[in-house]
């Protein structure tokens, strides 16, 4: 740029040389002088925002690394963030599996104590049966079947229960516990016995008509139990004529 501009004036000069008077050759030299100066202060201008574009580049570059350094520093915290949730996760599980231990070894003693409890329950009631106790023996069965109406022994505690009724030759109250066992027990083994007995019960009661029905249905539904047997002989019983006295 200085070099320019000097060349033009210097072309000024040796065009107008031989005509300019020393009035205008100082003149001449004044305006290069100033221009000399202008260019100066332009250059310096230049210099200096040269010098704030690479200092604004420095900070940049100072501003990015930051940035870049603490981009670092979170992933850093993420990354022991997800450590320690692994961590406390892990802690959670194993507690979890050590309550549900606990928890299955507790319900596992309440089931066996309440098996016990039951178990004596019936057994009580069963030895009165046995003796005969049969008040004792319907009382116990009920008290049974009260407290555990699901329990294992349920369904043979209600059939007993009409067995004492019948020992007791209390045939219509015997026929309603029989009948029970089908409402109450759909896939007891007791079925067949009761509804035997509530058909032996009937005809003791001199009620043969209804009681060949259950007869036909004990030998036909289940006739491979003990009870069909007797069922199919209780049957020619009852087509014999009565013998006339």
């Amino acid at each position: 740029m200085k070099k320019t501009i000097f060349l033009a004036f210097i072309s000024g000069l040796c065009l107008t040389g031989c005509f300019a008077t020393r009035e205008e050759m100082a003149t001449l030299k004044e305006d290069i002088a100033r221009l000399q100066e202008q260019v100066s202060g332009l250059q310096q201008g230049v210099n200096k925002s040269t010098s704030k574009i690479k200092i604004g580049q420095a900070d940049i570059g100072a501003r990015m690394d930051e940035v870049e350094l603490g981009q670092q520093k979170v992933e850093a915290k993420v990354d022991e963030s997800n450590n320690k949730i692994d961590k406390v996760s892990l802690r959670i599980d194993n507690l979890e599996a050590i309550i549900q231990s606990h928890l299955k070894a507790l319900e596992d003693r309440a089931a066996a104590e309440l098996a016990i409890s039951s178990e004596k329950l019936y057994q009580s009631a069963y030895l009165d049966y046995t003796k005969g106790n049969f008040d004792l023996a319907i009382m116990g069965f009920r008290q049974y079947l009260e407290k555990y109406p699901a329990g294992v022994l349920a369904d043979s505690a209600q059939y007993l229960s009409g067995e004492c009724f019948f020992s007791q030759k209390k045939y219509d109250q015997a026929i309603e516990e029989f009948k029970k066992v089908s409402r109450f027990f759909a896939q007891s083994k007791k079925i067949p016995p009761a509804k035997l007995k509530i058909a032996l019960a009937l005809e003791l009661l001199d009620k043969k008509e209804e009681a060949r029905p259950l007869l036909d249905e004990v030998s036909t539904q289940y006739p491979d139990s003990p009870e069909a047997k007797i069922a199919n002989d209780k049957k020619k019983e009852l087509q014999k004529p009565k013998k006339k006295e």
